[in-house]
C-alpha cells in the first residue's frame, strides 16, 4: 500500500480500520497471485533446485535464455531491433554461454525505451506495473508477468523455509511502506494484513518515545520473524539491548540495505535467534539468499542468471569486485537481458559448505556510492569502515561522507559520554584504514537523514569506481 498517486491519497485519509481492511484487500489480491496451489507445486520444486548439480543448474538457465531469446527477437520491439542491428538471431542465443553477444542494457536505455521493451503478446491481465525505489534518481517503471511475481515469492519463501518458518507464519515487516501518515504522532503505527498474517510497522516513526508502542505491539501480535532494513532492525535491537532485554524469534531477515556486522551482532543478541540476509531488486532479475552458513549469499540461479563484470570484462572470482549484471529468466512481459545495475559484489571461488552448487555472492554494496576509493586506488566497502566505530558504545548513529579521492568527513550522533577523545579516535582509526593522505573531518549533528524510502546510507562517496 505504500504507492503514489490517488489510492496512495484516498489510504492516507481514511480511518484506521478502513486502512487495515485496505492493507487485508490487498493481501487478498496476492495470496490470489502469489501463493495456493500454484505457490505449492513450484515452492517444491525449486526446494529441489538446491541438489542440484552445476551442470544441471545450467541446464534449466540454457532451457530459459533459448526460449526468453525467441520470445525478445518475435515479441519485443527494442530487441528485435536490437538484434537486426547486430545480424543476429535467436539461434545465436541458445545458452547462458551466448548472452555475452548481446550489448549491456542500462538503466537509461531501459527508461527511455519503456513500452518498447514490453512484449506486444503480453495480455493485458497478466501484466503488473511496478516501480523502482527511486533513490539514484526518478523512478523507474517497470511491468511484471504473474509469473515471475510467483517465482520471486518461492525463492523468497525458499530461504524463509531453510531459516525455520512457513507460510502463514506471523511476521513482521519494517520497510520502506508508508503504512501510517508521516504527521501521526501517536500510536497505532502498524497495519495488519490478516490474509498473509502480516504486521506492517512504519519505519517513519521510530523514536524513544514511540519505541515501547512498537514492542508492547509485537508482544501482542507474536511473530516468529521479523524483516527489515538493517539500520530499522537495528534501532529495535539497540532499544532492546540498552534495557538488556530479549524479544525471542525464530529468525530476523534483513534486505535492501547493506548489513554491517556490528549490525547482525546486536540483531542476533537482541532476538536470540540468527539473521538471515538477502539482495533482491525491483526489476525481478536477481535475487539471492543466505543459508544456514552465513558466509555469503547464494545467487538463486533458477530465479536470474548473473554476470559480475569489472573493466569490460568478467570479474576474477574471489578476487576481484565487479558491477552485477543480471538477466531475468522469468518475466516475459518485460525481460531484461543482461542488465546492468549499479550495485557491486565479487563471487567466491569456493563453493559453500551447505552443499548447494548455487554460486555465493561476497557482501553487496548497493550503489557505487557504497565504496570509498583511496588515493592509491583500493576499493574500501562500508563494512570494513564500519569496523572503525563498530564497538563505540556512546555513538548513536554515524555516516560517512566522501566529497573526493583524499578527503571524508564523518557525520556522528553523539551519545552520551561522547567527547573529543572519540573523535580523535575516529580519525586515527580511518587513516589507518584508508591511508595518511586521505584528510578525515568529524561532524556533530542531531539527526541524519533518510533516503525517500526510508534507507539509511552508511557509506556516501562522490568519487567515481574505476569500472
Amino acid at each position: 500500500m505504500s504507492g503514489g498517486g490517488l489510492l496512495q491519497r484516498l489510504y492516507t485519509r481514511s480511518p484506521v480500520f478502513l486502512q487495515d481492511l485496505g492493507v487485508s484487500l490487498y493481501g487478498v489480491k496476492v495470496y490470489l497471485r502469489e501463493y495456493g496451489r500454484k505457490f505449492d507445486r513450484m515452492l517444491t520444486e525449486f526446494e529441489q533446485h538446491l541438489t542440484w548439480t552445476p551442470n544441471e543448474l545450467k541446464a534449466f538457465q540454457d532451457e530459459r535464455i533459448k526460449a526468453l531469446a525467441l520470445h525478445c527477437y518475435e515479441e519485443i520491439p527494442y530487441y528485435r531491433e536490437m538484434m537486426h542491428g547486430m545480424r543476429l538471431t535467436p539461434s545465436d542465443i541458445q545458452s547462458v554461454d551466448d548472452l555475452h553477444k548481446l550489448p549491456l542494457l542500462t538503466r537509461q536505455l531501459v527508461m527511455e525505451n519503456g513500452d518498447r521493451l514490453v512484449a506486444r503478446n503480453a495480455s493485458k491481465a497478466d501484466r503488473i506495473v511496478g516501480y523502482t525505489s527511486g533513490t539514484t534518481g526518478s523512478p523507474m517503471r517497470l511491468v511484471w508477468d504473474r509469473r515471475v511475481c510467483l517465482a520471486k515469492t518461492v525463492v523468497d519463501w525458499r530461504q524463509k523455509r531453510l531459516a525455520g518458518l512457513n507460510p502463514g507464519d506471523r511476521i513482521a515487516f519494517f520497510l520502506g511502506r508508508q503504512v501510517t501518515p508521516l504527521g501521526q504522532k501517536r500510536p497505532p503505527f502498524w497495519r495488519h494484513n490478516r490474509v498473509l498474517n502480516h504486521l506492517f510497522c512504519s519505519s517513519f516513526h521510530l523514536s524513544s518515545v514511540n519505541l515501547p508502542a512498537y514492542l508492547e505491539k509485537l508482544e501482542r501480535f507474536r511473530p516468529r520473524a521479523i524483516e527489515g532494513y538493517p539500520s530499522t532492525l537495528s534501532v529495535l535491537a539497540g532499544y532492546l539491548n540498552s534495557r538488556r532485554e530479549t524479544f525471542p524469534l525464530q529468525a530476523v531477515l534483513a534486505s535492501s540495505e547493506t548489513l554491517l556486522p556490528a549490525q547482525r551482532e546486536s540483531i542476533e543478541r537482541a532476538f536470540g535467534c540468527r539473521v538471515f540476509d538477502f539482495y533482491g531488486m525491483a526489476e525481478r532479475a536477481v535475487f539471492a539468499t543466505e543459508c544456514a552458513e552465513h558466509r555469503g549469499k547464494h545467487v538463486n540461479s533458477d530465479f536470474g542468471h548473473v554476470e559480475v563484470r569489472a573493466g569490460g570484462k568478467e570479474a576474477a572470482a574471489d578476487a576481484e569486485m565487479g558491477r552485477i549484471v543480471a538477466t531475468s529468466l522469468h518475466n516475459f512481459s518485460m525481460p531484461l537481458l543482461r542488465y546492468e545495475t549499479s550495485d557491486i559484489t565479487a563471487l567466491q571461488a569456493e563453493p559453500c559448505r551447505c552443499g548447494c552448487a548455487m554460486p555465493v555472492m561476497s557482501g553487496v554494496a548497493t550503489k557505487d556510492e557504497d565504496i570509498v576509493v583511496t588515493p592509491d586506488g583500493r576499493y574500501i566497502s562500508s563494512s570494513i569502515l564500519n569496523a572503525v566505530t563498530h564497538h563505540l558504545t556512546n555513538i548513536v548513529e554515524s555516516q560517512i561522507i566522501q566529497e573526493s579521492v583524499d578527503r571524508i568527513t564523518m557525520r556522528v550522533v553523539p551519545g552520551a559520554g561522547y567527547g573529543d577523545e572519540d573523535s580523535q579516535f575516529i580519525r586515527k582509526a580511518l587513516r589507518e584504514v584508508l591511508g595518511d593522505g586521505v584528510g578525515v573531518g568529524i561532524e556533530l549533528v542531531e539527526s541524519i537523514p533518510r533516503t525517500a524510502s526510508g534507507k539509511f546510507r552508511w557509506v556516501i562517496s562522490k568519487v567515481p569506481l574505476g569500472f
